[in-house]
This record gives structure tokens, sequence and C-alpha cells, in this order.
């Protein structure tokens, strides 16, 4: 009978725990934390002179504004930081013995703001603004060396610059800057693309001048050939002809012309010495009956 009452009065005064996904729980006794994290699961304990403390050991975000930094060429950059880290799962109570609740205060913001001097202090403002992402892994690489010894995990992307400035007059002059190496940049494009189409329509007048002159030169050509052909054709005409009148063909001709009832004799007369002469002869009448 005295087992079960104290039995019942040990449970009426145990109390209960759950350690849900995503946590770990450690147990204090007496002052005295144990050197283990528990995991998911329902712990029973004593609830006098124990306290069971949870620790979230999913990913976090953590957000620190307007940290200040110089850069190489000693030129002040401002930036708000967020953080995605998280809590060493099975050194969670080295965590809470060493550093305690408030290692986003002790531990996470001061390494912070230390990494981002760190990094910054790699490059040139000019070069802060157009490799950020360059800026982005160095600050994050520096973090995770100054907060690993204390049990905190940060990502190789778990860093993000955002808000990222530095002194106002001297941004707006690196802006200028390369605002106007951008507008050298496209004019000049502008002007190869106007030289590349001033080119081709220059091209294409030229070709079409030379169009022009071939087929003229053609047309010549052709003209000359034709006359030359006509001219060789008559002087082979003229050769035959010349070579067909013999004396004695000539003197065929004048007699069938003379013999034909004409008036006259002929006009040409041929001699053995190959002389032309015209020899008019009066007309003759015949008498009437």
């Amino acid at each position: 009978m005295k087992t079960i009452l104290v039995a019942v009065l040990t449970l009426a005064l145990a109390a209960c725990g759950t350690v849900s996904p995503g946590e770990r729980a450690t147990f204090t006794r007496w002052g005295v934390m144990d050197q283990k994290c528990y995991g998911q699961g329902l712990y029973w304990y004593n609830p006098i002179g124990t306290s069971m403390n949870f620790v979230d050991v999913q990913v976090q975000a953590f957000e620190a504004k307007n940290l200040s930094a110089a850069t190489r060429d000693i030129q002040e950059v401002h930036a708000t930081v967020v953080v995605n880290y998280s809590l060493d799962s099975e050194n969670c109570h080295k965590l809470l013995t060493e550093v305690g609740h408030q290692y986003r205060e002790k531990i996470l913001y001061p390494a912070l703001q230390d990494a981002l001097k760190a990094g910054t202090a790699h490059f040139a403002i000019g070069e802060i603004i157009k490799e950020r992402s360059r800026l982005r892994e160095e600050v994050t690489k520096a973090l995770q060396v100054r907060v690993r010894p204390f049990y905190i995990v940060v990502a190789d992307s778990g860093v993000n610059l955002t808000n990222l400035d530095g002194a106002k007059a001297y941004m707006a002059a690196v802006e200028q800057k390369q605002i106007a190496e951008q507008n050298v940049i496209t004019a000049t494009r502008n002007a190869e693309s106007a030289k590349a189409a001033a080119t081709g329509v220059a091209d294409a007048a030229r070709e079409a001048a030379k169009g022009a002159a071939d087929a003229t030169r053609a047309t010549a050509q052709a003209t000359a050939d034709a006359l030359r052909i006509e001219a060789a054709a008559r002087a082979d005409y003229n050769a035959k002809i010349s070579a067909s009148l013999t004396p004695i063909l000539i003197q065929n001709r004048a007699i069938d012309a003379w013999s034909s009832g004409g008036s006259q004799v002929p006009h040409i007369v041929s001699s053995q010495g190959g002389l032309l002469i015209q020899v008019p002869m009066p007309t003759v009448k015949k008498e009437e009956k």
C-alpha cells in the first residue's frame, strides 16, 4: 500500500516535456546541465530541482541592419546583412553551457560585423558594386570561421547582403561613370552599325554601276561584232563578184545588152588592157518604108 502511495505521489509530482521535430532539449539538475542533447520525444522528469531547456536547431534567419565597414580605398559602406544559420544539434548543451540563449547578441552579431569588415577590405568601392557576389562569398567564409567554435553553423549560401551602399556622393559619381562608359559602348556600336549599313549601300551602288557598265560594253561589243561581220560579208561578196568579172564575161554582157534592142551601146567597154571607158554612141533611127 505504501509503495502504491509513493508511486502515485511521484507521478503527481513529476512533470513531462515533449521535444518536437526541429528541436533539441537539455536538462539542468540542481544547477548542473546534462552533457547531452535530447532529441524528439516525450520525457518525464522531476520538476523539483530539474528544469528542461529547449533549443531550436532548424535553419533560422538573423538580420543585422546598417552595419558599417570600409573598403580597400578607405570608403565607408553600409549594409544590411541577413544570415541563415542553424545550431549544432549534437552540441546544443555546450552552446547553452558556454554561451547561453543570448548567442545571437554575444556571438553572431559581432562576428557578422567583423566578417563584413574583413570582406570589404579586399575590394575598392567600385569593385564592391560590380563584384557583389564575390563580396558575399568573402563575408560568408569569414563568418563561418568565426562562429564555428561556438556551435553555430552557417551554410555556404547563408549570407545575403541587402541595402549595400557607400557615401552617396561617391556612389553617385561611380554610377554616372558607369552610365557614361555604357553610353560610349552604345555609341560605338551604333557607329559601327551605321558604317556597315553605309558600306552595304555603297557596295550595292557600285555593283549596280558595274552591271550597267558591263551591259553597255556588251551592247557595244555586240554592235561592233555585227558591223564587222557585215563588213566581212560585203567584202567577201565584192571579192567574189570581182573575181567573176573576166574580160570574156564582160564582152558577152555588152553584146547581150546591145543586141537586146537598146538605143545605145553599153556604157562599159573592156579591152585586153583592162581599161574601162564609157563610149556614148549616136542613136540610129530605122528608115521608114
